[in-house]
Formats: C-alpha cells, structure tokens, sequence
C-alpha cells in the first residue's frame, strides 16, 4: 500500500508540477499584471464569495463518495445517476442563495453578472470533482490525476492566446472566468468518457428516492464541515475588500502573497486527497496505518517546512521578482501566510486521517472554532491593519484548527506518529531555519541567499537521517 500510495503521488505531483505553476505564474499573475491590482481584485474578491457557499452544491457528498467508494467499489452503479440529480437540484438552491446574497449587500450589475459567470463555474468544478471522487475511490489515481489538471490545461491555452495571440478579443475579467467555463465543460466530458472506459456506469436510469434521501442525510456532516472550513480557509479572501477603505485594491494586494500561498498549499492538497480513498481501504479492511502515516508524515511536512522557511526570510525578493508594485505590503503578508502554510499541511495531514475514521462530527466542532477565531479576529485586525491583518487571521485560524486536529488524532491513536519523526522535524525547523538566517547575512537578502538556503535544506535532512540515500535509492527500484 505504501508502494501504490508513493508511486501515484509521484504521478500525480508531476503532472500538477508541470501544469499549476503554469497557470499560477504564467496565466493567473499576467492577467493581474495586464489588468491591474484593483480590477483583479474586484474579481478575486467576487471569486471567494463564490467560494463561500459552495458547501450548498454536494453538501458533502462527493467526500462522501469517495470514502463509501473506497470501502465498496460496487456501490459507484447505484450511487452515480441519482449524485447526478441531487447536484442539479443543489445547483440551483446555491445559484439563488449566492446571487440573493450578493444583491442583499449592495452589489451592483457588474458584480452580479460576473458573480453569475463565477458560480456557474463553481458548480462545473463541483461536478467535475464528483466524478473524479468515483475514479478515486476505485483507485483509478492515474486517470484522476489527469483530470485534476485538465481543466487547468485547457485554461491555460485559452487564455494564453488572449494574452499574447494577437486576438481581436479584449480581456476582462468577464472574459477570463468564461474561459474557465468553457474549460470546465470541456473537462468534464472528457471525465465522463474515462470514467465510462473504466467502469460501466448508468448515467440514465430511474431514480431511487430513498437512496437520493439516504444519501443526502449521510453527506451532511460532511457538508458541514466543508462550509465550516471553507469559511475559516477563505473569508479573509473576502472580508479584505469589504472591510478595507481601497476595497478592491486591498484585495488585489493580498491576491499577490495569497497566490503563492494557494500555489504551495498544492502539494498538500494533492497528497490529502490520494490519502483519503487509500487511508478509508485500509480501515475497512482493519489494517494498521502506522507505517504508511509515519512515512506521510515526513513526506508531507519536510517538502513544506523547506518550502516556508525561504519564503519567509526572503520574502521581498521572492515578491519582487514576481510583481512590480505594492512589494512591501504583500511581502510581509507572505511571512503569515507561508507561516500559516505550514499548519495548512498539518491540518491536511491528521484531518484527512480522521475522515477516513469517520470522525467527521468532531473536526465540524473542530472547524466551528477556527470560524469563530477568524471572524473576530478578522473584526479587530483588518479594520487596524488592513491587508497584514487578514494574513494575520488566517494564520492564527489555520494554527488552532491542525493543533486541535493532531492533538485529537495522536489522543485518540497515539501510537500513530512515533516521537522520533516529531523530534527530528522539530529539529529540523530549528537548525534549517538558523541556516536560512546566517546565510542571510552572509551573501545578502537576495535570490542567491534563497537558493542556497534552500540547498542547504538537504544538508540538514540527511543529517538528521530523515531520509536516507540507501531508502530513496530502494524506494526508487520499488517504483
């Protein structure tokens, strides 16, 4: 298990390597060049509202899904069709809920136009992440892993030739989120084809109203909880342009350090969601995780800890390389945010541990908190510290939700994650972070001391003997 878990994280990792960046750095940051910090703000502000009540289009199904999918591979058959209407009724009930609140707070027509396009497509990605769910329950990982890019691919073309092909079309934010609408469709009928090469599937049959009630019922805490953390992972997103005197502007500011954020938090997100299915199998078939949660464990946090620590100390040079103005705001929100990074991957670590025990209700209660934390927080910082305060809030909400989280994992299964790998990743923070700091003041607060830093990580990991040439070398003849 741990060999087929390695070999498809790889898989899917390089896939998202070679694709996410190119949209992150290539396409998403040259359309905020091209349009400027206050137009891109008005849609990043409009796209995290959109975000915000997204829960309403599964209400935690597709979670669901996948964890039941993975425990019973037979139920895809029974499940798939009647999914299928639940999402459209859904569908509309977030479409008025999204639009009525959007006109309840003053927005105006363009607001509204554009929030209609952004919630279409929230609900294109929402169907498209349900039928990857039914490929990854089947462990299907390297036709999901195609399709976790594959939209973004299509994206990244469509937009690349209103950038730089010399077309006769203006580009608006209008024009950007439809491309991503077009994107979508285009996805998601590429999934349906897989998904019916692989395993035969029933799009049309009669519905079952038990099994549409039954399953609506089971997908509620997980529905919950999606709303719960999404409220405390993205509100600041929104409350920056609400709360802010320059709204939009302020917005656009903390779109610049949020994106390196988003970027990195990636990896993290790619390996939650390979856990998930492999960690439910295991389970139910009353397997010891031990081993696999140890070797995830440091396969998740170093990558993210050796990612954070640069990023922080170097945070105006990384900063200026990608962007031109308001540096000196945006690199100070970057050392919360990639502070908050970090416990971002702890929380996608135990947290994905405990779905797959089913200790849903928990992490709701969990999440209730750090909503909580956020929204006063949010309350008190923004208004005071506009753009810092908001990454404030999301380091502060972020840190309490993965402390709770591995404190109720480790309490419940403390056997789980040996004290070794948490002394030496201790260690490791220290003695890495001290490196970081020297080199800095030796060779200077530029991109050389970011890239020896960096280097100078692997120094340290096989110090500590985290990993080992001889483990990477039989790993490596295992794949």
């Amino acid at each position: 298990m741990r060999k087929l878990f390695a070999t498809n994280l790889i898989f899917l990792l390089l896939l998202n390597v070679v694709v996410k960046p190119l949209w992150i750095f290539a396409i998403d940051r040259n359309v905020q060049i091209v349009l400027g910090a206050q137009e891109y703000g008005f849609y990043f502000a409009l796209f995290n509202f959109s975000l915000l009540f997204n829960f309403l289009l599964d209400l935690g199904i597709t979670n669901f899904n996948n964890r039941e999918i993975s425990y019973n591979p037979q139920l895809i058959s029974q499940q798939f069709a009647n999914v299928l209407v639940i999402k459209l009724v859904l569908a509309l009930v977030y479409f008025m809920v999204t639009l009525g609140i959007g006109v309840s707070l003053g927005f105006g027509k363009r607001h509204i136009v554009l929030l209609a396009v952004l919630t279409l497509n929230q609900f294109l990605a929402s169907l498209l992440l349900f039928i990857r769910s039914n490929l990854n329950g089947l462990h299907l990982f390297k036709a999901d892993s195609v399709l976790s890019v594959m939209d973004k691919a299509i994206v990244i073309v469509l937009v690349s030739l209103l950038l730089w092909g010399n077309l006769k079309i203006q580009l608006t934010v209008e024009v950007f989120a439809l491309s991503q609408t077009l994107a979508y469709v285009v996805a998601i009928f590429i999934a349906i084809w897989l998904l019916q090469g692989k395993y035969s599937i029933a799009i049309y049959r009669e519905f079952d109203r038990i099994t549409i009630v039954t399953l609506i019922k089971k997908g509620l805490p997980f529905a919950a909880l999606v709303l719960l953390m999404t409220l405390y992972s993205r509100l600041d997103t929104v409350m920056v342009e609400r709360l802010c005197p320059e709204g939009a502007v302020s917005a656009g500011i903390y779109a610049q350090a949020f994106r390196l954020f988003d970027a990195f938090n990636m990896y993290s997100y790619l390996f939650a969601a390979l856990m998930l299915p492999i960690f439910s199998r295991m389970m139910s078939n009353q397997e010891d995780i031990t081993e696999l949660l140890n070797f995830s464990f440091n396969l998740i946090l170093v990558p993210v800890v050796t990612v954070a620590v640069p990023s922080m100390i170097y945070n105006r040079p990384v900063m200026s390389v990608l962007y031109h103005e308001h540096i000196d705001v945006s690199s100070k929100a970057l050392v919360l945010l990639m502070g908050s990074f970090v416990f971002v991957a702890l929380s996608y670590l135990f947290g994905t541990a405990l779905t797959a025990k089913g200790k849903i209700w928990l992490l709701c209660r969990v999440s209730l908190g750090a909503v909580i934390v956020s929204l006063v927080s949010m309350l008190i910082l923004i208004p005071r510290f506009g753009v810092i305060g908001a990454a404030m809030a999301n380091l502060l909400a972020n840190a309490i939700a993965s402390l709770l989280q591995a404190f109720f994992f480790i309490r419940s299964q403390g056997s789980a994650i040996s004290k070794t790998s948490v002394l030496k990743l201790s260690l490791y923070i220290v003695i890495y972070t001290a490196l970081g700091l020297i080199i800095q003041h030796t060779v200077g607060n530029n991109l050389t001391g970011f890239i020896a830093t960096l280097a100078s990580s692997l120094l340290v990991v096989f110090g500590l003997r985290i990993f080992s040439f001889r483990a990477i070398v039989n790993f490596a003849r295992g794949i």
